[in-house]
């Protein structure tokens, strides 16, 4: 095998920059010259090789690997720095050739952490730019490849500190450079987690092109925290402390992205900086939504972060509770308006909350229980209405209670959890303004639209629950003459049990007809129900909620009448028997766990 072949297809195929070089072979003997290292050898197998096959140097020198190589990317790649010196001093231009991936053979020794390869390069750089036209008006430590990764790039990635510290004292403003991923050779030291290439790395600041506030992708911090790097955090603080002012594209700080991605330590670690730190105000910096970092604690359900602002030592000089948002509202309000009963239960249980911030209105007049109750949520509803220190006579700015906000819900699909919210609120004593729901009723010259897309939905619902309550009905009246262990026949010796069940003195077969009989009237009344709310539009028979609450009934009647009856028939066998009631009650307890 005399030379190294290279398919043309598919060296185009992977992105060759320089499609001058695809097809070029480069010669074998060269290449094992170069793995050798010796600089003597390798001039003499040049010289012998250009003779043989009649090839000017240049020519011999435009031969590549299946890769793309160069010789000079070969012996960077191998570190042979005597025969990289040798290639410099005869065929300069090879120092900006690019190989399949794009990369020069600076990018090459940078990922091989050929400390003193990536030395010599950038010296033979230094002294041949200015000789040739083609490396004039370049950088080679700007140079990029197929993924935009500079020579910084690739040496962050190795972990070699003695390579980054080389290329970075040959050009520190590379270090904000971005790859075709907007990440910066800075951005990725921390996601490397190497602290001393970061130390070295942050050294340089922000460029005065690219202000804080434009950024965000390139921000060191914001990728610390994206990537839960405790160390790196603690790290950027203490070197460049003013980047925990950098800001997203929604005005979100360092201390507002923990928060938004749950990051409970890098929180931690921003809010004490903010704490000790007089000049650092990020705490009570707001978003372009005008939400602090509290108010997203509280709207993401972060109950440990929200502790944070309320722990005695904590040193957090303001009340929570007067730090509104844009509407007015306090951070009860917003977590009861997002559901988020953990720290709804936390706030109502905490010292700090007075009175007059669980009754606290916003801007139209809401309380955090009318929030609450207009979004449906009866977890949150009863935490509220439960508190005695909750006044449930509050109206808001269009005269509603919480009461009349649930009562006026329309969405047919959650019929039901509306329907719990009233009950809630109702149990709990909240006043329903009935003359305000008649002035609230939907007018003639509503969009007929609306009206259809409203009946369409409730009627589907309806005929899906007629359907499954007819199925119910139908299995549970012929299990009524099917019993388990089957009949006594007709020709029976004994006259008195001709036709009778064969179980029919066992305790097993006693819950089976008691459930059978639920299951069977259970879903008769729900197909009653429903069929007769088809034609009858009283307020009993059109509400979904009791046929629903009877196929409910039935569902839980028809698992109990089937585990009695299987149990009946394996009785025989202890260890299965035993097994069907575990598996029945496990799934039992689930499905009611489930439903509430």
């Amino acid at each position: 095998m005399d030379q190294l072949r290279i398919d043309v297809d598919t060296a185009s195929q992977v992105g060759l920059l320089h499609k001058e070089i695809v097809g070029k072979a480069m010669i074998y003997k060269l290449y094992e010259a170069v793995k050798e290292g010796h600089g003597a050898s390798f001039v003499m197998v040049l010289k012998q090789q250009s003779e043989e096959n009649k090839l000017r140097l240049s020519d011999v020198f435009d031969k590549v690997t299946i890769a793309g190589d160069s010789l000079l990317h070969v012996a960077a790649d191998l570190g042979k720095e005597m025969i990289v010196g040798r290639i410099c001093d005869l065929f300069p231009l090879l120092l900006i050739r690019r190989n399949v991936r794009g990369d020069t053979p600076l990018h090459v020794a940078a990922r091989s952490k050929k400390y003193e390869t990536v030395k010599l390069i950038l010296s033979q750089y230094a002294t041949k730019q200015s000789t040739y036209d083609e490396m004039k008006d370049k950088k080679i430590t700007r140079e990029t490849n197929e993924c935009g990764n500079t020579p910084l790039h690739e040496a962050v990635y190795s972990g070699d500190v003695d390579v980054v510290k080389e290329i970075f004292d040959q050009d520190k403003a590379v270090v904000h450079c971005l790859n075709k991923s907007k990440r910066s050779p800075l951005c990725s030291a921390v996601v490397n987690g190497n602290e001393q290439i970061l130390s070295l790395l942050l050294q340089i600041p922000l460029p005065a092109d690219q202000p804080l506030s434009q950024c965000r992708r390139s921000s060191p911090l914001h990728t610390a925290i994206q990537h839960q790097k405790r160390v790196m955090i603690q790290a950027i603080i203490e070197i460049r402390p003013e980047l925990v002012y950098l800001r997203d594209e929604d005005g979100n700080t360092p201390l507002h992205y923990a928060v938004d991605i749950g990051y409970v330590d890098g929180f931690r670690i921003l809010f004490k900086n903010s704490l000790l730190n007089k000049l650092d105000q990020t705490a009570l910096e707001r978003n372009k939504k005008g939400h602090l970092p509290l108010h997203l604690a509280c709207k993401r359900g972060c109950v440990e972060m929200v502790k944070e602002f309320f722990e005695p030592g904590s040193g957090w000089p303001i009340n929570p509770y007067v730090l509104l948002n844009q509407k007015g509202q306090n951070i009860l309000h917003i977590a009861a308006k997002n559901g988020r009963d953990n720290v709804v239960e936390y706030l109502l249980g905490n010292c700090n909350t007075g009175d007059l911030h669980i009754n606290q209105k916003d801007y139209d007049g809401n309380t955090p229980l009318h929030l609450a109750s207009k979004n449906l949520f009866q977890q949150v509803i009863s935490l509220i209405t439960e508190d005695k220190r909750t006044d449930l006579n509050l109206t808001n700015e269009d005269g509603l209670t919480a009461g009349d906000i649930s009562k006026t819900f329309e969405h047919p699909m959650l019929r039901g959890r509306e329907i719990l919210s009233m009950e809630l609120s109702k149990g709990a004593g909240v006043p329903v303004n009935h003359m305000l729901h008649s002035q609230r009723q939907p007018q003639p010259e509503k969009d007929t639209s609306d009206f259809q897309r409203k009946s369409l939905s409730e009627k589907d619902t309806r005929e899906a629950f007629l359907i499954v309550a007819a199925l119910l009905m139908t299995v549970s009246f012929a299990a009524g003459f099917t019993v388990p262990g089957g009949l006594y026949s007709s020709d029976d010796p004994n006259p008195k049990i001709r036709g009778t069940a064969v179980f029919a003195g066992d305790p097993g077969f006693w819950i089976f007809i008691i459930f059978n009989t639920i299951t069977m009237y259970s879903s008769a009344m729900a197909c009653g129900l429903l069929s007769v709310g088809i034609v009858n539009q009283s307020k009993l028979t059109r509400n979904i909620h009791f046929p629903h609450l009877f196929l409910t009934c039935a569902f839980l009647a028809a698992s109990v009448a089937f585990l009695s009856a299987v149990a009946l028939v394996v009785a025989s066998n202890r260890l299965l028997a035993g097994a069907t009631i575990l598996i029945g009650a496990f799934h039992y307890i689930l499905y009611i766990f489930l439903i509430k």
